[in-house]
């Protein structure tokens, strides 16, 4: 089975990736040069350090990343490894180059999608390895979820969320990000000035009875649609 145990050099690596990445970019170009405008964060000071899932709507591959671990590590404060935060995110996307593989190592859980690859869509079986990966996080601390799979504007939510949740029985808190798209110069780049984007943290899902009850297609869909009324692009 996959794990996400780290060596000592994991370990301190992770630490210098995300602490570099405060003072060198996330400070000065969320906070300077743009400003990222934070809602509902209040929240984070009162869970539980281990099994929370946040479910983000995707505009960027990375831009939604940087800024959950501005506001966890930098503007919270909190300790680097209670919460241990991790991303999930598509294989393909962090095997890119040098760069998204070194960012792999700052919390990076990597699965390989079902649905689409390499911008185009297929149709394969699920990769159970990788779903281990992501419940493993889950269980172990923070993780930052993207239901859509993908960063096309109104993508529906992938309907394997509300199974996930299900098994894991995790807090899930609903992200809604808006703006960050345009902070992109060319394709998944950054580099747009004085741009403002909103990240706003909802309550967690009163998923109670969803949990007690056995799993139903009819309750996950349920349960997916209240989640995509939250997070969802409108229409």
């Amino acid at each position: 089975m996959p794990s996400l145990e780290q060596s000592f050099f994991d370990r301190w690596l992770r630490r210098g990736i995300i602490s570099s990445m405060g003072l060198g970019f996330t400070i000065p170009y969320f906070r300077l040069l743009n400003r990222v405008h934070v809602t509902g964060d209040g929240i984070i000071e009162t869970l539980p350090r281990k099994n929370v899932v946040f479910l983000s709507n995707h505009m960027t591959y990375f831009m939604e990343a940087f800024a959950f671990f501005d506001l966890v590590y930098v503007r919270h404060h909190l300790p680097l490894e209670n919460p241990f935060m991790r991303f999930s995110a598509a294989t393909e996307t962090m095997k890119q180059n040098p760069l998204t593989q070194l960012f792999t190592k700052a919390g990076g859980v990597t699965f390989r999608r079902s649905f689409r690859e390499g911008g185009k869509d297929v149709k394969r079986g699920a990769d159970f390895e990788g779903i281990a990966k992501v419940e493993e996080a889950i269980a172990d601390g923070w993780l930052l979820h993207f239901p859509a799979g993908t960063t096309q504007k109104g993508a529906p939510l992938r309907p394997g969320v509300a199974q996930l949740l299900h098994r894991t029985k995790a807090i899930a808190v609903p992200v809604r990000v808006d703006g960050f798209r345009d902070l992109l110069l060319y394709k998944q780049l950054p580099g747009k000035l004085l741009q403002r984007c909103h990240l706003n943290l909802h309550p967690p899902m009163d998923l109670d009875g969803f949990y007690a009850a056995p799993y139903h297609k009819e309750s996950g869909a349920e349960v997916v649609e209240r989640l995509s009324a939250i997070i969802g692009d409108p229409a």
